[in-house]
């Protein structure tokens, strides 16, 4: 399997990934976070939404038998996804944002992609809140990767 550059870091309020995508095209890497089948297959969750700004961005994961939940706030094909979400089951939870950017690496030819989760308030509960995700993108990026290469 090929090796990407892949780093998540926790940075203050918000975890922030980011990874180079060489011979993938953006349009390609925004795929995956918007195509249910392309999601299903790194993710394992079923996606619903129609993308449009305003409705649902729903990710079923039925193994778990959970769902995280939300809306689209913008979308431009082969450029940017931003979403909200929380899990269904955690009806209390502080909703997150998420922002998937996608621009052409500094080769030209492949992409580098950028991921901006939170934002997370101060306190140990956020702390904690932003290891997951970092945790959880470190776990999901590189079959993100392996996925598209």
């Amino acid at each position: 399997m090929a090796e990407f550059p892949i780093a998540v870091i926790d940075d203050g309020p918000v975890v922030r990934a980011t990874a180079t995508l060489p011979g993938c095209l953006p349009g390609r890497v925004l795929a995956a976070f918007t195509d249910p089948e392309l999601l299903a297959q790194w993710w394992g969750g079923e996606l619903a939404s129609t993308l449009e700004p305003g409705t649902p961005y729903t990710v079923t994961f039925t193994r778990l038998g959970r769902a995280i939940t939300g809306e689209v706030v913008a979308y431009q094909p082969a450029s940017h996804l931003e979403y909200t979400w929380q899990w269904d089951h955690q009806p209390e939870a502080v909703r997150r944002t998420v922002r998937v950017t996608v621009t052409p690496d500094d080769a030209g030819t492949g992409t580098a992609l950028t991921i901006i989760h939170g934002p997370h308030g101060d306190g140990a509960a956020e702390a904690a809140s932003r290891a997951e995700h970092r945790e959880g993108w470190e776990f999901f990026l590189p079959r993100l990767a392996a996925q598209l290469s």
